[in-house]
């Protein structure tokens, strides 16, 4: 279906973002391709439906060559691609009309696209959405309408560039389970991704080193290569991360790469059956999880939610930042009307993706506080209201009603709306989209030119905010912010807000779209940042960074506040959380697993993979390596 013979290709006649790329991709085959920031993946891929064109060798899809500009519609045709960013192809106000652009382009009859449209978007779990906008969408919204553009285009080859990287949990297991449908009915798939989970459910496995194939082979053989992937900047999946630990520890595992049969092995090695011992009991779920109530739904309740003094609580002056029965909609109008009802034929949230397309309320009684220096995180299902709730904690939103305070002061009242905004600082879903200036300096320093002061304090603050990202000053300083790399980009996009010297950091999935070894950096950067004293506040789709980085947690479910408590009070609510498409991190997950099937793990801990590892070790009999650390405890 698919073969690239020794193609190379650069951006700029000097660097080889392509340097003989031999891939040859058979119909009906299920291919991943890995690779850290900068190995020329996201170019590849647009190689494979002629949007670039190799400088040498040759690209044929489906029979065709992608250099015989009469052979292009057909390949576009045959190959529909979904991008890492869906702002870079939509193209339509609404959500129906851009699903249909695809297809009505390639000649479409009407009644046919109807239809079209309308199975797409089933696919993606958003119908009861044509007639929403998409600028009106969030971000894992905006990539569902992608993807089910791309889908109604029929394609005999899907790629997909990065498109669980906005995602939540429940809605990258809806894309997998749509890949794995379309792939059983003969659909091939190109799936590039960093998340080495999806990576273990395809049929091939090709990772790319700096312009070139490093390894090419099946899952099992490619992703337990720990020493070849950590040079590469990428990570093995979590069971085989544990499953190596657990061999390390002489207990007698295979070495997976998927968790279910590591579950299956474990249990087998350490005795399927085996009964609850001791009072930690071994119940799947842990002690005191059944006493938390479930959380209350999107409800389409008549009229306004409660606004301030009606029944929440009061907010913290102490607090950094306070939220006090916030609501907010952005259709006011609507949002007043008394609703008669669902409207005929909705269907409510979709059971794999979540949302309620007749929801009117962003955000619906809200009310906590976040302390001085604390690490707060906050979790949420796409289209929860994560986002909309972030933008309240500087005054870029106000709420339709109840009020939010930072620091004692109502972000709502202009005259304390400059002091708020240089305090709270506020990095956006892929940062690097806030650059503008022509030089590094002058991006860094446009915040603390607008503070008035002076060129000595301007051209400090820029020298130190870049050094607190890790970057050279005599090295890029004077360098175009464009000229960088994706990585070099987000760094200089924080450095831009710290140079505010904000107390309070807000970051909204600082780290989507960046490799394991870029993410870990980056996540490293964000903790020492709020070692200083920063209060930090960081949206994330990862439970396994939440559990390990944030004093607490808020989960929002359909706009409302599903839980504020530590990672162990969140997170010990496994069955809750899977119910609203968030789950919990990898080795919770997997000690649930193993609880179910018998074996006598503590309840109420919160694992990680070392905890984890050296506690089922100590159930082998083994002894952990001393770098296990103990068996952990609750957070």
């Amino acid at each position: 279906m698919i073969h690239c013979t020794d193609i190379e290709f650069t951006y700029d006649g000097e660097r080889l973002a392509l340097a003989g790329v031999d891939l040859h991709v058979a119909p009906g085959e299920f291919v991943c391709i890995l690779g850290g920031n900068g190995s020329g993946k996201s170019t590849l891929a647009k190689h494979l439906n002629a949007l670039l064109l190799p400088d040498r060798g040759t690209v044929t899809v489906d029979g065709y060559d992608t250099a015989e500009p009469r052979d292009v519609y057909r390949i576009r045709s045959t190959a529909g691609m979904v991008f890492q960013n869906p702002d870079d192809q939509l193209v339509a106000s609404l959500v129906e009309d851009d699903v249909a652009f695809g297809p009505e382009n390639l000649g479409v009859e009407t009644p046919e696209l109807a239809r079209r449209v309308r199975d797409a978007l089933k696919q993606v779990g958003l119908v009861g959405f044509e007639k929403h906008e998409t600028n009106a969408l969030s971000g894992g919204q905006k990539q569902r309408v992608a993807i089910a553009g791309v889908l109604g285009m029929e394609p005999k080859i899907l790629i997909l560039d990065e498109a669980s990287a906005m995602l939540d949990p429940r809605g990258c297991k809806g894309l997998m389970r749509v890949c794995r449908e379309l792939n059983g009915r003969g659909m091939t798939v190109v799936m590039i991704t960093h998340f080495m989970e999806e990576a273990a459910a395809a049929d091939r496995v090709v990772v790319l080193d700096r312009g070139k194939v490093a390894c090419n082979g099946a899952p099992r053989d490619v992703l337990v290569r720990t020493d070849v992937l950590a040079g590469l900047n990428l990570e093995v999946p979590f069971a085989c991360d544990l499953s190596l630990k657990l061999r390390e520890a002489d207990v007698d595992v295979p070495v997976c790469v998927e968790e279910a049969p590591l579950v299956d092995a474990i249990a087998a090695v350490l005795g399927e059956g085996r009964q609850a011992e001791g009072p930690a009991g071994a119940s799947a779920e842990p002690e005191g999880a059944a006493a938390h109530p479930q959380a209350a739904p999107q409800d389409g309740r008549e009229g306004r939610p409660p606004c301030s003094g009606e029944g929440g609580a009061g907010a913290d002056e102490n607090a950094a930042i306070a939220f006090e029965n916030v609501s907010f909609t952005y259709n006011p109008a609507k949002g007043k009307r008394k609703r008669a009802g669902k409207r005929e034929g909705a269907e409510g949230p979709h059971p794999d993706w979540g949302n309620d397309p007749d929801a009117v309320w962003a955000l619906r009684d809200v009310s906590f506080a976040i302390a001085p220096g604390e690490f707060f995180g906050i979790a949420g299902h796409t289209g929860s209201g994560k986002s909309t709730l972030i933008q309240h904690m500087n005054g870029i939103l106000h709420p339709t009603c109840g009020r939010v305070l930072v620091e004692g002061r109502d972000v709502a009242d202009k005259a304390q709306a400059a002091r708020v905004r240089a305090d709270v600082g506020v990095v956006f879903q892929y940062p690097e989209h806030q650059l503008f200036a022509d030089t590094v300096y002058h991006d860094v320093a446009f915040g603390p030119r607008n503070l008035k002061l002076s060129d000595e304090e301007v051209d400090a603050r820029v020298r130190e905010s870049l050094a607190l990202v890790g970057l050279d000053f005599d090295e890029i300083g004077n360098a175009s912010p464009f000229e960088l790399s994706g990585g070099q980009q987000r760094r200089v996009a924080f450095a831009g807000v710290l140079a505010m010297r904000p107390r309070i950091l807000v970051l909204d999935e600082p780290v989507a779209g960046l490799d394991p070894a870029a993410r870990r950096d980056f996540l490293t950067l964000i903790a020492g940042l709020h070692a200083q004293g920063r209060t930090v506040v960081m949206i994330s789709h990862s439970m396994d960074n939440l559990a390990a980085l944030c004093d607490r947690v808020l989960v929002l479910n359909e706009g409302r506040t599903f839980e504020v408590g530590t990672p162990g009070d969140v997170f010990l609510r496994a069955g809750e959380l899977n119910g609203i498409g968030l789950g919990v991190p990898a080795a919770q997950r997997v000690a649930n697993a193993l609880r179910e099937r018998g074996l006598p793990l503590p309840a109420g801990v919160l694992f990680d993979s070392a905890s984890l590892a050296a506690t089922l070790t100590g159930l082998a009999g083994g002894t952990a390596p001393a770098r296990f650390g103990g068996a952990g405890g609750t957070r």
